[in-house]
């Protein structure tokens, strides 16, 4: 019965995780165990159990009045996702090229996720966006992974999914983020230590920007319609 119970809880939690980053569930979404329960078609209790996994991720928080909702991002905290994001993948990034794991098999991963990267991130729909955002974080995964510390690797995807919440809250410019991983990816071809270090925290930077400047725009429109 237990084993059952946890399976029901896991698909529970890889379902309303998955409509979450792909902004199925926008912010501020309710998240009510028993329709949430019709809807999946299970009982209410591995959906209590789904949201409290959500909650440990950042991804969804607890409020008095409203129950559980789908987490809002304000300034802070992108400012705090992106030092940390920051701090992960340069240190995970320098720890893997000491370790000469930026091999052509790694390589050719790379480019086969940067080039279904560079097919979603130029089409317009929220479904597309998601499939780009999905090959966005294979991408840094594969750069995180490399190191081969999989507690930093837990940590950077929790990161990294909560970020792209904000992109799917309101999309924005976000095909240049191709060009920018194409550039860490020229410099791990040359193997230039310096260079993709360099590459990564332009990436992370301008992505840091732009995430800012979406997170301002969503505040302005809440603002106005209050």
């Amino acid at each position: 019965m237990t084993m059952i119970k946890t399976t029901l809880a896991e698909q529970a939690y890889q379902e309303l995780r998955n409509r979450i980053i792909q902004g199925r569930l926008p912010e501020g979404f309710r998240l009510l165990p028993n329709e949430l329960a019709v809807d999946l078609g299970i009982s209410p209790t591995p959906i209590k159990e789904a949201c409290l996994r959500l909650e440990a991720d950042g991804l969804v928080t607890t409020s008095s009045r409203r129950g559980m909702v789908v987490r809002s991002f304000g300034e802070t905290d992108v400012e705090a996702l992106y030092a940390a994001r920051i701090l992960i993948e340069k240190g995970a990034v320098e720890a893997a090229f000491d370790a000469g794991r930026f091999d052509l098999t790694l390589q050719k991963k790379l480019a086969e996720t940067l080039a279904q990267h560079k097919y979603f991130a130029t089409r317009h729909s929220l479904d597309d966006l998601s499939k780009a955002l999905q090959h966005d974080r294979a991408f840094h995964s594969l750069l995180v992974d490399a190191a081969q510390m999989p507690i930093i690797s837990e940590t950077h995807a929790r990161i990294v999914a909560q970020t792209h919440t904000v992109f799917v809250s309101l999309p924005g410019d976000y095909s240049r983020s191709v060009a920018e991983h194409q550039s860490i990816l020229d410099a791990i071809k040359a193997g230039d230590r310096d260079k993709i270090v360099q590459a990564l925290k332009t990436h992370l930077e301008m992505s840091r920007r732009n995430t800012l400047h979406q997170v301002a725009i969503l505040k302005a429109r809440k603002s106005a319609s209050a």
